[in-house]
């Protein structure tokens, strides 16, 4: 691991002060796992961005869907 320094407003200091006030968790774990967050949520959205640029390219066609409809099996009895 690499130590970095970084400037964050007081007011989120504080707040993460609190935090760490009722937790276990250490000032660097939870920006750890915010950064980690950020960039797992940075990747989702890039995602979606794609595969929204890809569906206005070449659009779903609706009557491809209904051909699935039949073998569709829904019932309230199944348990996942």
């Amino acid at each position: 691991m690499k130590n970095i320094q970084i400037s964050l407003d007081d007011d989120i200091l504080v707040e993460i002060d609190r935090i760490i006030s009722t937790t276990d968790l250490s000032f660097p774990e939870i920006v750890r796992d915010a950064v980690s967050q950020w960039l797992k949520n940075k990747e989702i959205r890039k995602f979606e961005e794609e595969w929204i640029e890809k569906l206005k390219m070449n659009p779903d066609n609706p009557e491809d869907a209904e051909k699935w409809l039949p073998l569709q099996h829904w019932s309230d009895n199944e348990s996942w």
